[in-house]
C-alpha cells in the first residue's frame, strides 16, 4: 500500500499521535501489536476504542494482541493469582475482544491472540536484559505510569522490570506498528529509542483515552487550567476509565438500561469539548471516520492547503503543528469542509480513506425536533453554541452505543455466559 495510504489508515480516529510516522516508508509488511492487562471485564475503552484501531489496522497487515499475564502478574491484578489471570486472559478476556473486533465491523479470525507466558524464552528474557542496558534508571521509574500506578512511595523491585519486558515483547514479536492508549507511550518511546540504535524500524500509534464518566469538577477545572493537557492525559489513570470503579465505564456486556444509566448520569460540561467522554464517544468513535488529521498534513505538505490558510507559523516544528490543529480544532477553527472539497478533487482515493458521510441523529426532548448531522463540524458548532442539551446529546449517544454493543452484550447472554460467571467469582482488582 501506498505510504500516504497507510499514513491516513494510522491517523484515523481514536489516533491521536504516531510516533516515527517516517518509518512507514522503510515497512514493507505490517506486524501490528497492542498489549493487555487481565484485569476483569472489558469496558468501552479497551474493547471499542481499541477495537477499532484494530480493525484498521487489518487493512494493512497481521494484527496481534498480546495477553500479558505476566505483566498483570508483576501489577497485582486479579489478586496477583498467575492461574486465575491465564485463565480469564485464555477464557473470558480472549472472547470479548474478539466479539468488540466483529461488532466495530472487524474480522476476529484474522487477529492472532498470543499469551505472554507461551512465548518467553531465554532470548526474550535477553532482549529485556539489552534494552534495559541502553535504558537509565530514572527513565525506567519515570514510565512506571505505564502500570496505572503513581505517587508510590515504595515500590515492588519487580516494578521496575515491567516497562523493558512491554518494550521486548514488541521488538522480540518482530512488531513494527506498537499500538495503545496515550498511558502507554512511555514504555513505546523506550522501545523506539532502543529500535532507533539497531536499526530496526518501529511506529507507535497512541489512540485517545475516554475520560472517566465520574470525572469530578474540581478535577475538571484544574485540568482546564493546565498548559500541558496530553502530558496529564498520559499520567492520570484517574482520567480514563476504570474496571475497579463501575459506575466510571460502560463494559461491553452491560445491559441496556445499565448503559442509559451510566450515560446519562455521566459528566458532561454543556457546550465543551475537553475532558466531556460524551463528546469524546462523539468525535472519536462515531464519527472517527471524519477529520483525519493525516489526511490534513499530507493536505500541507501538497500545499492543497497552506500555513497561512490555517493561521501556522512559517517555523513550526511537526510536533508544534499537530498539537496547533488540534487546539484550532478543539476551538472549531478549521474549517473541514473546505478542506475535504480540496482533497476530493486532488486526491480521491485519499479522500475515500480518510472521510466517510455519517448519519447521526439528535432529538430535543422538549420540542421532539429531530435533526441528522452527517458531518462532525456542524455538531461540534451547535454543541459549542449551546444549541444542544446534554441530555439529548447524551440521548443520541445512548442510541448508538446500545445498537453498537447489541450482538456483545447476546453474545454473553447465551454462549458466553459461563466467562461473565467465573468473572463475578474473581475478586477485580486496579
Amino acid at each position: 500500500m501506498e505510504p500516504e495510504k497507510v499514513r491516513i489508515i494510522l491517523w484515523r480516529k481514536p489516533t491521536i499521535e504516531v510516533l516515527n510516522e517516517h518509518e512507514v516508508n522503510n515497512i514493507s509488511t505490517f506486524r501490528h501489536y497492542i498489549g493487555f492487562e487481565i484485569s476483569g471485564f472489558v469496558h468501552l475503552g479497551t474493547g471499542i476504542v481499541s477495537g477499532f484501531k484494530i480493525r484498521d489496522f487489518q487493512e494493512l497487515g497481521e494484527t496481534r494482541i498480546f495477553l500479558a499475564d505476566w505483566h498483570s502478574w508483576i501489577n497485582n491484578k486479579l489478586g496477583g493469582d498467575i492461574e486465575k489471570i491465564r485463565k480469564v486472559a485464555n477464557g473470558y478476556f480472549k472472547e470479548a475482544m474478539k466479539q468488540c473486533i466483529k461488532a466495530v465491523g472487524g474480522d476476529s479470525e484474522k487477529t492472532k491472540f498470543v499469551l505472554a507466558s507461551e512465548i518467553y524464552d531465554n532470548n526474550y528474557w535477553a532482549e529485556v536484559v539489552k534494552i534495559g542496558k541502553y535504558t537509565t534508571l530514572s527513565r525506567v521509574i519515570r514510565s512506571i505510569t505505564i502500570m496505572g500506578r503513581k505517587g508510590e512511595k515504595t515500590i515492588p523491585s519487580a516494578w521496575l522490570i515491567y516497562p523493558l519486558m512491554q518494550a521486548a515483547d514488541i521488538i522480540f514479536q518482530g512488531v513494527n506498528i506498537a499500538h495503545a492508549g496515550l498511558d502507554q507511550r512511555k514504555a513505546h518511546v523506550i522501545a523506539i529509542e532502543y529500535a532507533n540504535k539497531i536499526n530496526y524500524s518501529l511506529i507507535a500509534v497512541h489512540h485517545h483515552l475516554i475520560t472517566n464518566f465520574k470525572l469530578s469538577w474540581e478535577i475538571y477545572k484544574k485540568l482546564k487550567e493546565e498548559k500541558d493537557k496530553r502530558k496529564l492525559k498520559e499520567e492520570l489513570s484517574e482520567l480514563k476509565m476504570s474496571k475497579s470503579i463501575p459506575s466510571s465505564a460502560i463494559f461491553v456486556h452491560d445491559p441496556e438500561d445499565e448503559i442509559r444509566k451510566k450515560i446519562i448520569e455521566a459528566f458532561c460540561p454543556a457546550n465543551e469539548i475537553e475532558f466531556n467522554p460524551i463528546w469524546e464517544i462523539v468525535e472519536y468513535l462515531i464519527f472517527r471516520e471524519q477529520e483525519n488529521m493525516g489526511l490534513l498534513l499530507i493536505a500541507l505538505e501538497n500545499k492543497i492547503i497552506t500555513k497561512e490558510e490555517l493561521g501556522i507559523p512559517k517555523d513550526v516544528s511537526k510536533l508544534e503543528l499537530i498539537k496547533f490543529l488540534e487546539e484550532k480544532n478543539k476551538r472549531g477553527e478549521i474549517e473541514w469542509e473546505k478542506i475535504y472539497k480540496r482533497i476530493e478533487n486532488e486526491f480521491y482515493d485519499l479522500f475515500k480513506l480518510g472521510y466517510k458521510d455519517i448519519e447521526f441523529e439528535i432529538i430535543n426532548n422538549k420540542t421532539g425536533e429531530r435533526k441528522i448531522y452527517n458531518n462532525l463540524w456542524e455538531l461540534r458548532k451547535d454543541w459549542i453554541n449551546g444549541k444542544i442539551h446534554p441530555l439529548d446529546l447524551k440521548g443520541a449517544v445512548a442510541n448508538w452505543l446500545t445498537n453498537l454493543l447489541r450482538p456483545i452484550r447476546e453474545y454473553f447472554e447465551k454462549d458466553g455466559k459461563k466467562y461473565i460467571e467465573e468473572l463475578f467469582d474473581i475478586r477485580i482488582t486496579r
